[in-house]
């Protein structure tokens, strides 16, 4: 099933048909919006979508909207089929975030392992020579030294980060390898599935598909609806004030979606004009962001939006404490899960450890073989977000408080 674009306008008829999977969601609008500017440059006829729900422009007031829409989901491979016919490129977004406590196993498997596959299968069958992935950098997030409650990541290349191996044999171990429980593990082997697939021959039996896994850090910027919402949602509840509940130690890296997606944009040009620097490889996508805790960057989007102070608390729980009351706390839920129907939006685990790390990437082979250089400069990554964080708070809490307040 696919919904068109009646004013669908082609930029020349030798041109390529490009796909995002997943393009409703936060990179993948980002991906469309670069894809559309360049259209011309990158010699792109057609830009397709599909997604479970309608594509609908979230972050650009004046794009066009010359794209193919599709709805489906990848995980029906029947469903999605008319997507990827007569496709050259597949960006695959589409993925299940969902970081909840205790982990949605199967629907991370069904979603992210398996829609995966699908997309791979998909890409073969239809004769797809170009497929570059979403993966994320909390591939990379196990315990320090294979033991502890926290991860270091200090300016290492795809290469020197460690990331476990998955054991067929041992599926239910796998997920025990990393900090973050149930999505990083269903982020891997996706990824690993689509790199493992490079070389693969296409059905015409002339051709192989080519492969590269993007591994951004994580990422604000319009469009987001998990990342800094939710803690925005937090705060908002408690007089904006951030805990400080990790000690002094944890820095983290996060980047500017608009720069994730000109890292897909260069790693699709790249496998276009010399695919054997990437085809087969993760490349870490960053930008010039400051590294410092989430906390400062809160503060810093929120003094520019304008519309509220965020402030620290008097107190702070050293780490470890933190992360023994986290652990109580998901063992109870664990306990009573079957009996209560109990969740967690979030681990508290994960928070624990994500907030007391270090994670800091080395994007030289980004740099080195696909001329990666940040699009959009810091200052203008930061404001063009703090506004439209702005218009969600404004929209979403501010609105609620007035609604609360009157009734």
């Amino acid at each position: 099933v696919y919904k068109e674009n009646k004013t669908l306008i082609m930029v020349s008829e030798k041109g390529e048909i490009v796909l995002v999977t997943g393009g409703s969601g936060f990179i993948g609008q980002h991906i469309i919006k670069q894809l559309l500017r360049d259209q011309n440059e990158l010699n792109i006829k057609e830009i397709r979508t599909v997604d479970l729900v309608p594509y609908k422009n979230k972050i650009s007031s004046d794009q066009k909207q010359n794209i193919r829409i599709f709805v489906g989901d990848i995980c029906q491979p029947d469903e999605v089929a008319d997507a990827f016919k007569g496709v050259d490129t597949v960006f695959h977004c589409a993925a299940l975030v969902c970081l909840q406590y205790p982990p949605n196993y199967k629907e991370l498997e069904r979603v992210n392992v398996d829609g995966t596959r699908a997309v791979v299968e998909l890409c073969v069958e239809h004769n797809i020579k170009r497929l570059i992935y979403t993966s994320c950098a909390s591939v990379c997030m196990v315990p320090f030294k294979g033991h502890s409650t926290f991860t270091l990541v200090i300016n290492q290349t795809e290469s020197k980060a460690p990331t476990p191996k998955y054991d067929a044999q041992n599926p239910s171990d796998f997920d025990k390898n990393f900090l973050i429980p149930g999505y990083s593990a269903s982020k891997l082997r996706a990824e690993t599935i689509v790199l493992n697939s490079n070389g693969a021959m296409l059905k015409n039996q002339n051709e192989y598909l080519t492969t590269a896994a993007i591994r951004p850090p994580l990422t604000y910027g319009e469009g987001d609806e998990l990342f800094v919402p939710n803690v925005i949602k937090y705060l908002s509840k408690h007089k904006y004030m951030y805990p400080r509940i990790a000690g002094a130690g944890g820095k983290q890296q996060i980047s500017y979606a608009g720069n994730v997606a000109w890292g897909h944009i260069c790693a699709y040009k790249t496998l276009k004009s010399n695919p054997k620097a990437i085809a087969g490889l993760p490349i870490f996508v960053t930008d010039d962001t400051p590294i410092n805790d989430i906390s400062r960057f809160i503060q810093k989007i929120a003094l520019l939006g304008g519309n509220y102070k965020v402030r620290h608390t008097s107190w702070y729980l050293p780490h470890f404490l933190f992360f023994f009351i986290a652990l109580l706390t998901e063992l109870l839920i664990k306990v009573l899960a079957p009996f209560k129907n109990m969740s967690m939006k979030f681990s508290l685990r994960a928070i624990s450890s994500f907030t007391a790390s270090v994670m800091m990437f080395n994007r030289l082979r980004a740099a080195i073989h696909m001329d990666y250089v940040p699009l959009i400069d810091v200052e203008t990554s930061l404001q063009k977000s703090a506004n439209w964080y702005s218009k969600w708070w404004e929209d979403n809490i501010s609105k609620e408080s007035i609604k609360s307040k009157v009734n």
